[in-house]
């Protein structure tokens, strides 16, 4: 049972996405828990598709947790996998479940990098309580486990590192830039430069846009796809306007063929505050695209500098925009850092290996309990 407090699409619902694709449906019955938003459409109508069992969340409140207890108690999963979108996620509805007794419980915690002082005694008691009642808690870099230790109350033999995992064969690498720019009004000998995100204030998305003002200045011809939606989007559109950008800018929403847009590119950028391991920079790496990002958290685990892309101090337009100027104004170095960040994917960030990883995880903690998962009964 896959359990999510998420509201939006993002990477971290992108990511039990990829782990459920990828587990043997004949080993293990999967079900999803989630609010059920219209925000978490692209979520829901995928579960619909691929046959999963899907439940409402019951709440995420301390008042909730009695209809918690009841709702894991009546489903009774042998494994609850908890999906934070942020580090205070869930931590009821892991109480509920421990208090359940659900016999196996582990939690991905995709950004333990923001700290817990904004939170109350009563909020940190009970982050607390929860992270003792997992029995692994994930993450995805090495950057990632070291701020984890450092923020949360995690027992260090719990914690385990899986990078994502991305499947470069879904990413074309050419051959849809003419069909990109026909759609959106581009101009296809033109340089396209975009970004892949929620419109959040994590993604700074803003600055990308201030960045592609600067960039005009230079490259007068330069045009700029914004890929995504988000509760800031009237918001940075009237920033487009202001800077004059209104002809140049596309605000895409939300796509579900994220990988042709990514083909059709020059540059890819991410602007954020704060990431875990972005999947959009895996994507964009596997698409062959260079890529342009501030230097935050796990993305210098992915991104090598000067070899796959380019890194850039968070808050800093400027170099944004001198980055992007110099992956335009020397086209093969670009080329080469997107088929060396292409590689590297495949070499380091697979898929396959994430969800083979995270599958012998279940049924190693489903031994430690003194259960069998379906794999290896067959096996015997």
């Amino acid at each position: 049972m896959y359990v999510l407090e998420s509201r939006s699409w993002g990477g971290a619902e992108a990511y039990v996405r990829e782990i459920i694709e990828g587990l043997d449906r004949e080993a293990w019955d999967v079900s999803l828990v989630c609010p059920q938003t219209e925000a978490l459409a692209p979520l829901l109508r995928w579960a619909h598709q691929a046959g999963l069992r899907l439940h409402a969340l019951p709440g995420e409140r301390p008042q909730h947790v009695p209809a918690l207890i009841t709702f894991f108690r009546t489903h009774q999963p042998d494994i609850a996998h908890f999906n934070l979108h942020h580090p205070f996620a869930c931590r009821y509805a892991i109480l509920a479940a421990t208090l359940a007794g659900i016999p196996v419980r582990i939690a991905t915690n995709h950004l333990p990098t923001i700290p817990p002082n904004v939170y109350t005694w009563k909020g940190r008691l009970a982050l607390w309580l929860a992270y003792r009642c997992v029995h692994v808690m994930l993450v995805d870099s090495e950057t990632n486990r070291r701020r984890a230790l450092a923020n949360y109350p995690i027992v260090p033999g719990k914690l385990r590192v899986i990078p994502h995992g991305i499947r470069v064969e879904d990413f074309p690498t050419e051959g849809m830039r003419a069909s990109v720019a026909a759609e959106f009004g581009l101009h296809a000998s033109a340089p396209i430069v975009g970004t892949v995100g929620r419109l959040s204030l994590q993604k700074a998305t803003e600055d990308f846009i201030e960045a592609a003002a600067l960039l005009r200045q230079r490259f007068p011809d330069a045009q700029f796809l914004i890929i995504g939606e988000g509760e800031r989007r009237a918001e940075l559109e009237q920033l487009v306007e202001a800077r004059g950008l209104r002809a140049s800018v596309r605000f895409t929403g939300y796509r579900e063929d994220v990988p042709r847009l990514l083909a059709a590119m020059d540059v890819f950028v991410l602007s954020s505050l704060y990431e875990g391991m972005p999947f959009s920079i895996l994507e964009a790496m596997a698409a062959a695209r260079p890529v342009v990002a501030t230097h935050v958290d796990g993305v210098p685990e992915v991104v090598v500098e000067g070899e796959t892309g380019l890194l850039v101090p968070p808050r800093e337009p400027e170099k944004l925009a001198e980055a992007i100027g110099f992956l335009l104004a020397h086209p093969d170095r670009a080329r080469e850092m997107g088929r060396r960040g292409r590689e590297r994917v495949h070499m380091h960030f697979s898929w396959k290996h994430m969800v083979e990883t995270i599958e012998q995880l279940y049924g190693t903690l489903m031994a430690r309990v003194g259960r069998r998962s379906a794999a290896d009964l067959r096996a015997r």
